[in-house]
């Protein structure tokens, strides 16, 4: 994890840690991957509780810390990387992901999690309240938006648990939550091009108080108008993005795909 003058905040109230453990369901039979041990709160009890336990650290004196304190633990394997560039496909096995992400990168390891998600049986993390509020919000509601999507587009969404400021050593200023993400076998819609699809979904959000007819002027062409009212692919574009579902933002980028296809 983020070493202190980078904002590193550790964990160091070992109930809650233990209750992180036993919400993610560990057992014996799995083998884990923790991101960002950091001090080793929760490696110390994963040891116990997993048939093997893989952790990625980026501090080198983090490193040597761990390696001096676990060395002895045949089923331990300490990998010094940055998780946000490091190829999870190296790994041998599937992984249970449990971590305490580092707030300062969480963002971008769980988007390169998602990207090797075929790696992972389910990802429980500990984020910043905020983040997780963005992460399971619905259609309709303040948080609700990019991010949302992309993490439910692929993944059921569970909130665990939510953890105050002072278990952690320096307190931070902001409050924590706990989320699992059990990645879906296939993604939540049909969609035909994702990269139409989440270019759709970026732009709608772009100047989120703006309606749809003035964040997706790039496909402006297509827009149908019917008795005074803008629409795309059926699509009401007097909407807001945040009030569309991912299978509405799936209808419009297959639309918009299969026009562009045929120009």
């Amino acid at each position: 994890m983020k070493k202190q003058r980078l904002g590193q905040n550790f964990l160091i109230n070992e109930n809650i840690a233990r209750e992180i453990i036993e919400q993610a369901c560990v057992s014996n039979d799995q083998n884990v991957l923790e991101i960002g041990p950091g001090k080793g709160i929760l490696t110390a009890i994963l040891i116990k509780k997993t048939q093997s336990l893989t952790a990625i650290e980026i501090d080198p004196k983090l490193c040597l810390e761990l390696t001096s304190r676990f060395e002895k633990e045949k089923k331990f394997k300490l990998i010094q990387s940055d998780a946000i560039k490091y190829d999870y496909s190296k790994l041998m096995n599937q992984y249970q992901v449990i971590s305490n992400l580092p707030y300062y990168a969480a963002t971008h390891i769980l988007k390169r999690l998602i990207h090797y998600r075929k790696q992972f049986t389910s990802i429980t993390v500990m984020l910043q309240k905020e983040v997780v509020d963005r992460l399971v919000a619905i259609p309709g509601t303040r948080n609700y938006g990019s991010l949302s999507i992309f993490i439910q587009f692929y993944c059921e969404v569970e909130r665990l648990m939510e953890v105050g400021k002072e278990s952690f050593s320096p307190k931070p200023k902001i409050d924590s939550s706990v989320i699992k993400l059990t990645p879906l076998e296939n993604p939540r819609a049909k969609v035909d091009n994702l990269k139409t699809f989440f270019s759709v979904v970026n732009a709608s959000f772009l100047h989120k108080r703006k309606m749809l007819k003035n964040n997706l002027t790039e496909w402006d062409n297509l827009f149908q108008n019917l008795n005074g009212k803008i629409e795309l692919a059926g699509i009401d574009l007097n909407r807001r993005g945040e009030t569309l579902s991912i299978e509405d933002f799936a209808r419009l980028s297959n639309y918009i795909y299969a026009c562009n296809d045929k120009i």
